[in-house]
């Protein structure tokens, strides 16, 4: 079996697929033949000369697990294109359970009082200072039982495709899809699957979409806390860990 790593800021999806599952040796493979190819090679050459040289890169390996460039751009036949998933969660949906909080510290009370007695049926070792635990366990589940969360499954293929397509206009002061999609498609050539044939409109509105869906979840955050600051930001992070 392939060794398999991590890779960051994506949440598992419905179908199964977690980026962990991505083989490194195919990504390796597919990089190695994408500086081979031919439309590739020119279109590294043309990036290289306005200033975002990405040739001379090499896939993560194994053990530092820092990924660069070229695993961006090697992943992508493997990861799944599918839509953006949302979710709000508000903490009164859980109200319900609260009555486990009130029986823990019931509990917890009635394990430090001498003058009860008390046994608990378990398989598992419980711990030396069993009330303490409890109160800390309840404390804890009060906690989590506050919480309103927003979660975003984002696209893993398109959010890939919007960081790269930023990432070369900031740097080269325009978006270069002619020798991006070349790149994709030489990426997709060596993973023996369907091209993508992505021309200038459909980048576009691929990065344009994710910078929405940034947007749109922190509103939903503000709808969710409004005394919390966020800054309603369209660009992607600055200071992303990236071999380049």
């Amino acid at each position: 079996m392939s060794p398999t790593r991590n890779f960051p800021n994506t949440l598992k999806t419905k179908s199964g697929f977690q980026p962990k599952d991505l083989p490194l040796s195919r990504v390796k493979e597919v990089w190695e033949k994408v500086l081979d190819d031919p439309d590739a090679k020119l279109a590294l050459k043309r990036l290289e000369q306005d200033g975002f040289p990405i040739a001379h890169l090499t896939t993560a390996d194994p053990v530092c697990q820092v990924e660069s460039w070229a695993d961006y751009i090697a992943a992508l036949p493997f990861l799944p294109n599918q839509p953006s998933k949302t979710r709000v969660h508000r903490h009164r949906s859980l109200r319900r359970h609260r009555i486990l909080v009130h029986a823990i510290r019931d509990l917890a009370e009635k394990v430090d009082n001498p003058f009860v007695e008390k046994r608990v049926i378990t398989d598992a070792a419980l711990p030396s200072n069993l009330g303490k635990h409890l109160r800390e366990l309840a404390d804890s589940l009060e906690r989590f039982l506050s919480w309103d969360w927003y979660t975003r499954e984002i696209n893993p293929r398109n959010s890939r495709i919007a960081m790269l397509r930023w990432t070369i206009r900031s740097r080269t002061g325009k978006p270069h899809d002619r020798e991006l999609s070349g790149l994709i498609d030489a990426a997709f050539r060596a993973a023996e699957v369907q091209e993508l044939y992505l021309d200038a409109t459909t980048l576009e509105r691929i990065e344009r979409l994710a910078k929405e869906g940034r947007v749109k979840a922190t509103c939903r955050l503000q709808g969710l806390c409004p005394d919390l600051k966020l800054i309603n930001s369209t660009s992607f992070p600055r200071n992303r860990q990236k071999r380049v």
